[in-house]
């Protein structure tokens, strides 16, 4: 999806999340949404031609159980921390890092 589709869609689907415009990075492009809690941020990052080439969502720890039993119900039980599922011609794969204070869940074409 091209920037303008992505940000039509997080507004449609994701009325929970604030864009965070006031974020500028140099080296990496991407758009920023935050939950009004700050238990959950997106960054979804783009490629050159402005299409997403990949999402990671920062999430508190508070939602870690909630969350993989969403992604196991979305796109099976894997017990290494990896998903993976089509996206139109895409195939992406999912990953779950866990820190101390939160987690991350990365989408990315393979």
């Amino acid at each position: 999806m091209t920037e303008k589709s992505i940000r039509a869609v997080m507004e449609r689907d994701f009325k929970g999340l604030t864009p965070d415009d006031n974020v500028r990075n140099d080296v990496y492009r991407y758009l920023k949404y935050h939950s009004v809690d700050d238990n959950e941020t997106w960054l979804i990052f783009l490629d050159e031609r402005n299409r997403c080439k990949g999402v990671r969502i920062t999430y508190s720890n508070s939602l870690y159980d909630t969350k993989i039993s969403e992604l196991n119900r979305k796109y099976g039980h894997d017990d290494g921390g990896k998903w993976s599922y089509r996206l139109e011609r895409n195939r992406i794969a999912v990953t779950v890092h866990r820190d101390e204070w939160f987690f991350t869940v990365t989408h990315v074409r393979m």
